[in-house]
């Protein structure tokens, strides 16, 4: 069975309420400015008996709370049901402590991390084959960990993952609560673009941008686990012990593997140090090492996946030939299967 590695039972963990329990013992505190967040959280850098902290502060429900349906601020949920802890021999989440500051379950809210700034890929810095196959294995690694039994909390709809960064998802944020962001207002002009350049990925996807229910019950034939959401490189880094390091959890599906594999090889295109294909490759390589058979299910899902990785991503391929012309053949043949 390989080197499966199955994770930790995970046991609840208590939130306090309030942001002085939370620093007890701060000793400095100062705003940090997270160069690659897209998200409206506010960060400071801390102290606290001598060790360095950073806090994420979750004031209220930003455009992508709002376009993932996040009610609950899921990242400080994963930590009170223990998923953080389940998961701490395959990725370092960094948390340590969360506090909710309201009544209720959602927000505000603030979480604490440990100060991992010197192990994060470099912003913008090419990423060497060695690390791109390290965050790839331990990918592979949180799937077959939770293989067929994704952790119990509360989950992102799939669903809501394709719709999120769609053109009806832009138009709803701009008329009702303003362009608060700007991936958001890049994104219809982005689908314009795109279907002018290449008219047949856009007639391939127009409708599933719409309404994505038909990739979601083809993808619901597939195998199951835990689903981070989000393992763009601005979210991962490298401890010295070679552990991923790996933040920004408020996206987390029970759901097809591939869904993170094909959001990572579409979000970190002009990053990755081997191609596209052989990304998906060493990916499935990892996973078949720690024991789990994708000969059933692999070509079929991996289509799909890329499928959904282009609902999301699709507008920013615009103006990129070569990348723009990959997608439109892998989309074009995959929904077909539909």
């Amino acid at each position: 069975m390989g080197d499966t590695q199955t994770a930790a039972a995970p046991t609840r963990r208590r939130v306090v309420r309030s942001l002085d329990q939370l620093l007890a013992g701060v000793t400095e505190r100062e705003p940090l400015k997270a160069t690659d967040s897209k998200s409206g959280a506010g960060f400071e850098r801390v102290v606290i008996d001598g060790a360095s902290y950073v806090v994420k502060h979750f004031a209220q429900p930003d455009w992508l709370a709002d376009g993932s349906g996040d009610a609950t601020c899921r990242s400080i949920g994963l930590f009170e049901d223990g998923v953080y802890d389940a998961l701490s021999g395959v990725v370092d989440a960094t948390v340590v402590g969360a506090a909710r500051l309201g009544a209720g379950t959602g927000w505000p809210a603030a979480m604490l991390m440990r100060d991992a700034s010197t192990e994060f890929v470099p912003v913008d810095a090419a990423v060497g084959l060695r690390t791109h196959r390290a965050f790839l294995d331990a990918m592979a690694g949180m799937h077959a960990a939770c293989w067929e039994r994704p952790p119990v909390t509360t989950y992102m709809p799939l669903t809501l993952n394709y719709s999120f960064l769609s053109p009806r998802r832009a138009v709803v944020e701009r008329e009702e609560r303003g362009d608060r962001s700007e991936v958001l207002r890049a994104v219809e002009p982005g689908w314009s673009q795109l279907a002018e350049q290449a008219p047949a990925a856009w007639a391939a996807v127009r409708d599933l941008l719409e309404e994505p229910a038909p990739l979601v019950a083809a993808l619901a034939g597939g195998p199951i686990t835990f689903a981070h959401g989000d393992w763009k490189m601005g979210n991962l880094g490298l401890r010295p012990d070679g552990r991923v390091v790996l933040v920004d959890w408020d996206r987390p599906m029970a759901a097809p593997p591939v869904v993170d594999l094909c959001w990572y090889v579409a979000v970190n295109c002009d990053r990755l140090p081997e191609s596209k294909d052989a990304s998906l490759a060493t990916y499935r390589e990892a996973l078949e090492r720690k024991g789990v058979n994708t000969e059933a299910w692999w070509d079929e899902q991996g289509a799909l996946g890329l499928v959904g990785a282009f609902l999301q991503l699709g507008w920013s391929k615009a103006g990129q030939p070569d990348e723009l012309a990959w997608w439109t053949d892998v989309v074009t043949d995959a929904v077909r299967r539909l």
